[in-house]
């Protein structure tokens, strides 16, 4: 198995923080697909959407917070 490299990972997520999460929810959605249907069928579904994430071949958007409205007295 290859070792992640965390400089890799952060060129294609903003922190480390991001990348977790987008790994996590890529592995979910492999998870989902039939064996067949994934990139590579034999490769565990974390270690194949870190792999991807890294490839750059994930694509997301984050989407910009929304600041509270302050209230008026």
């Amino acid at each position: 198995m290859r070792q992640l490299d965390k400089r890799s990972l952060l060129k294609h997520a903003q922190n480390e923080y991001l990348g977790a999460v987008l790994a996590a929810k890529v592995a979910r959605r492999l998870h989902r697909m039939p064996a067949d249907d994934r990139p590579d069928p034999h490769e565990k579904v974390t270690s194949l959407a870190l792999r991807m994430i890294n490839e750059g071949k994930v694509k997301y958007e984050v989407p910009e917070r929304e600041e509270p409205e302050e209230e008026e007295e």
